[in-house]
């Protein structure tokens, strides 16, 4: 229900701190883990968040690249999730507060994850470091692998994407097969956040699901069957296992969309935390 309270203000209500506030709340649904520290940062001018646990391993971390349209989400609305991943992946995990649209419309969020990537290469240049994406943040993913790899950078060295939106012309079946099963997303709403992500820009430039890609980095991709979004998964993923043999999707039966972020102890959400630890593991990718 709580997903779909700001469904609810993202059309009706005007004020865009509003629609944020409501969206929000999704971080107070159950206790961020204590025993993860979670210390603020700016790197090369961009605010973050690092996630670091007990036990944790030394020689790597995860950056998180949040959904939410390209227009919500913060460290309230994910931090009590982004704790739980943390801990389970003893590994820590810095969470991006890339700039939002309408405000900041595309290409300001892509810009801002490059900053942070390319600044934690010149810092740590012993560490592996991956990425997490939820929603948005998937396709965010695919956009940032792309721009690494025509700067000629190290590619990450692994990515996991949770319920990836990644087309943003919201033109796949499962809009239709699937909205009956989906409170959350629909075509309708897709379509006026792209509008305000892209501000006038030709969607063709900002799409991820345009990019020709070369390379991928070892990927999970995740997706729940009561997603609008399940095909944006299951057409990445036959795309970018032609590029990447280390490449799997797997499908939740009856999830909706980034279900961890609304209940972390269900059976579901503790599988996919076990999945994401044993991709992560450094000796498995």
């Amino acid at each position: 229900m709580a997903a779909i309270v700001w469904l609810y203000f993202w059309f009706v209500m005007k004020d865009i701190k509003q629609h944020r506030e409501e969206f929000d709340q999704l971080g107070k649904l159950y206790p961020q883990e204590a025993s993860v520290e979670v210390e603020q940062a700016f790197i090369n001018g961009v605010n973050t968040y690092w996630f670091t646990p007990e036990n944790l391993v030394e020689n790597k971390f995860i950056i998180w690249l949040h959904g939410g349209v390209y227009a919500l989400g913060s460290v309230r609305s994910h931090g009590a999730m982004v704790s739980h991943v943390a801990k389970k992946l003893k590994t820590k995990v810095l969470f991006v507060d890339y700039a939002l649209a309408p405000e900041h419309p595309y290409p300001a969020a892509n810009n801002d994850v490059l900053a942070v990537y390319t600044t934690l290469l010149k810092e740590y240049p012993s560490h592996k470091i991956g990425f997490i994406g939820d929603s948005a943040g998937g396709g965010m993913i695919v956009s940032a692998i792309n721009s690494i790899i025509n700067q000629q950078l190290p590619l990450p060295y692994a990515v996991a994407m949770i319920s990836p939106w990644i087309d943003l012309n919201a033109g796949n079946p499962s809009y239709e097969s699937n909205k009956q099963k989906d409170p959350i997303l629909n075509r309708e709403l897709i379509k006026n956040a792209t509008k305000d992500y892209l501000a006038g820009a030709s969607i063709e430039t900002a799409n991820p699901d345009d990019i020709v890609l070369n390379a991928f980095p070892p990927v999970l991709i995740t997706v729940g069957t009561n997603e609008v979004l399940e095909d944006d998964s299951r057409n990445f993923y036959n795309v970018v296992q032609k590029l990447q043999p280390k490449s799997t999707l797997t499908i939740y039966e009856n999830q909706l969309h980034v279900w961890p972020l609304t209940n972390i102890t269900s059976e579901a959400s503790q599988k996919l935390l076990d999945e994401l630890n044993t991709f992560f593991a450094i000796e498995k990718v």
